[in-house]
């Protein structure tokens, strides 16, 4: 009788550490699903990427520094069906295309065919548009006409550039690289909340580098930034 009392209480404990173990890998699960986790802003409205039903590829900040990317040209690496490049000889130019569809010549009086945005601000000119990837939360892209939620110049799709949300403590970041052609690179970023409902944050870049030529007209390198 001894013998089973003993065998019975064994077996209660074994099961209550079995159930214990179980429990914290389900809770380690859920946390790392939640980690996995990408929010999107494709429809207008927070969504899980998952749940999203029309053709989206998104990269969080942190997959863009790790990958290295430098500026949104990046994303031709990554993106099917997309081709994000300088155009025109310059380095701020930008040319889109989504599934064929863009704008051959980014002459400034044209329209565009791929929308880029910035932080649903659309920028209407591709002057200026390729965009440097720093303090960014993500970057998403829809393939595909858009024109029902985003309007006019979105027939290929768009490109949705989301800045970093500000933070509850308050954070220094000061970046810096250097490499071929002398390029000098700085990234200065600050934050700081003020109360408990609101956050004041700025940045600061300087992106340098000789070109790889002379402009006889200008006296001025090539390609130079």
């Amino acid at each position: 009788m001894a013998l089973i009392s003993g065998l019975c209480i064994g077996f209660a404990a074994a099961h209550a550490q079995d159930t214990g173990d179980r429990d914290d890998s389900d809770d380690r699960d859920a946390e790392a699903a939640d980690q996995d986790r990408i929010i999107v802003t494709a429809r207008r409205r927070d969504e899980d990427l998952q749940d999203v039903p029309i053709s989206v590829t998104a990269l969080s900040g942190e997959k863009l520094a790790d990958f290295g990317a430098q500026d949104i040209t990046f994303l031709n690496r990554v993106v099917p069906n997309a081709t994000i490049e300088t155009s025109r000889g310059t380095n701020n130019t930008l040319t889109a295309f989504i599934r064929g569809v863009g704008q051959q010549d980014p002459v400034a009086g044209f329209e565009a065919g791929v929308g880029i945005y910035i932080d649903d601000v659309y920028l209407n000119r591709p002057q200026g548009a390729l965009l440097e990837v720093y303090d960014v939360e993500r970057i998403e892209v829809l393939r595909g006409p858009q024109g029902t939620l985003y309007g006019r110049n979105t027939i290929g799709g768009a490109v949705k550039y989301v800045t970093k949300r500000l933070g509850n403590e308050p954070s220094l970041s000061i970046q810096g690289s250097y490499g071929s052609y002398d390029q000098a690179d700085l990234i200065v970023s600050a934050e700081t909340p003020i109360g408990d409902t609101l956050a004041i944050g700025a940045s600061a870049a300087t992106f340098n580098r000789d070109g790889f030529g002379k402009n006889r007209n200008l006296g001025e390198d090539n390609y130079n930034k």
